[in-house]
């Protein structure tokens, strides 16, 4: 099964370097994909994967997509669980009495370390995913 999809990854992958695009576009659709997989918005990333290829045409809408398939559930749970933790680290044990309800300070608590976190490590994934994205793609468009 990870054969099969890590195949398929590859297959598409390629299929993105061969567009006739610079490796500057191809490079910002996957690390703009990347952010947007990266933060906590599962099912509705997809929604705002198509309107960023909508408002911004110069990226390549091919990228961005190929960033949210690579960047699927199975392969963000360790980021999902890192997420936690970084915003855990940041946050450290502060208490929440903003409710009365003991289940919504937790909740509270765990949203706000959660996506403190994802934000945190959305950007330096995505700056990461450029330059390793546009490294492939213009050695790959060069041949």
């Amino acid at each position: 099964m990870v054969h099969n999809w890590a195949r398929k990854v590859k297959h598409h992958f390629h299929e993105v370097l061969k567009t006739k695009r610079t490796p500057e576009s191809i490079a910002l659709g996957f690390a703009i994909g990347t952010f947007i997989a990266v933060l906590p918005t599962p099912f509705i990333h997809i929604f705002i994967a198509v309107l960023v290829v909508l408002i911004f045409e110069n990226i390549n809408k091919y990228a961005v997509i190929l960033a949210l398939i690579f960047w699927n559930p199975i392969v963000l749970i360790p980021i999902y669980y890192l997420s936690y933790q970084t915003g855990d680290f940041i946050f450290g044990s502060i208490p929440s009495d903003r409710f009365r309800i003991t289940m919504l300070n937790a909740a509270y608590d765990y949203s706000t370390k959660y996506i403190a976190g994802s934000l945190i490590l959305a950007l330096p994934l995505s700056v990461i995913s450029y330059f390793i994205v546009f490294y492939l793609a213009k050695k790959f468009q060069h041949h």
